[in-house]
């Protein structure tokens, strides 16, 4: 069940902000790295692809942490500590094309390393 967000934070999490999101390994290492993020149903969707060392961090403990920041002032923020709920590969293709609407205006562009099969979604917090 996707927890009730404040008219205020929702306003703030409607921005296409960066987000740092913050993973822990097998062996307890701690790994931060930014992402794009949206809303989706209430959760906070996340996409990456195969073989990166957050979704591995993830599927191996579904606790993680997510700090938003404004742009004009990083002070303030908003952090989000929960669990991924959901992993969702079929969706993950069409998602990210979704996120680099919000982030850059059009479809993504994926680099040589990189394709639409690839592609995960994490739903969470």
């Amino acid at each position: 069940m996707a927890a009730q967000i404040p008219p205020q934070v929702k306003t703030f999490l409607d921005k296409p902000l960066f987000a740092v999101l913050a993973t822990q390994s097998p062996s307890g290492r701690v790994q931060a790295t930014p992402v794009w993020y949206m809303l989706a149903d209430g959760h906070i969707l996340i996409n990456t692809s195969a073989g990166r060392t957050k979704l591995r961090n993830m599927e191996a403990n579904r606790g993680v942490a997510l700090a938003i920041l404004d742009r004009e002032n990083p002070y303030k923020y908003v952090q989000i500590q929960g669990k991924v709920v959901k992993f969702d590969r079929e969706s993950g293709a069409k998602d990210i094309d979704r996120l680099s609407q919000r982030y850059h205006g059009r479809p993504y562009q994926y680099p040589p390393t990189d394709n639409p099969k690839n592609r995960t979604n994490t739903m969470g917090f």
